[in-house]
């Protein structure tokens, strides 16, 4: 099947839920509206509950349609899953930042990023590919947050924060300086992270414990 023809400034949303509808908010408040929306894809067939349309089909579609595309899904893993299918199809992504957020000297967004209002992202940052930070997260100086990784809203990561690869930082979570969370970890909503957490471990409360095992 040929890919099907959009126009320049076309955009395709992968994902039709909440995330979503967080994403065309914001390219519907991007000055000069650098790109405009022509339809979500989903796994899901049926239409969602206060979801997004058209849906012109599931992740697959992306092949066939000459658009950029941003990932609006919460789930790290699934945001890596979706950049490897569409970085093979050869599609571009678009990256998004709200034009409420504060972004510092030095600091450095990554292709397919997604911004949403309100973040702070302090001095020399880095994030990575296919970032999703959430409304009035706090990304402090010197951080690396790299790529598919979720900051959930009021998210605050101190200075020096190391996220590695789909890990989950939940709603209103502190992680302090110079710490590290290792590739595909879960931080728990409001848990303060006081030491390393490591790789796929889940961790949660004041100070932040293991709940998954030892």
């Amino acid at each position: 099947m040929a890919a099907q023809r959009c126009p320049s400034r076309a955009l395709v949303v992968i994902g039709a839920g909440a995330v979503a509808r967080q994403v065309r908010s914001l390219v519907n408040t991007l000055a000069g509206s650098p790109y405009r929306i022509v339809g979500y894809l989903d796994v899901r067939t049926a239409p969602h509950p206060n979801g997004c349309s058209p849906l012109l089909g599931g992740d697959e579609a992306l092949a066939f349609t000459d658009a950029r595309y941003v990932i609006a899904i919460g789930n790290p893993a699934s945001r890596r899953r979706v950049d490897a299918l569409a970085t093979n199809w050869n599609r571009q992504p678009a990256t998004l930042t709200h034009p409420a957020t504060t972004l510092d000297e030095g600091v450095s967004v990554g292709m397919g990023a997604i911004v949403l209002p309100g973040a702070r992202i302090q001095a020399d940052a880095r994030l990575g590919r296919h970032v999703l930070v959430n409304a009035n997260a706090v990304v402090g100086h010197d951080c690396v947050v790299r790529d598919h990784v979720v900051l959930s809203p009021l998210a605050v990561l101190g200075g020096g924060v190391v996220v590695e690869d789909a890990a989950f930082i939940g709603a209103a979570a502190v992680v302090l300086p110079g710490r590290t969370i290792g590739a595909g970890a879960t931080v728990g909503a409001g848990a303060v992270v006081t030491a390393d957490v490591p790789p796929e471990a889940r961790v949660a409360g004041v100070p932040a414990t293991r709940i998954d095992g030892p």
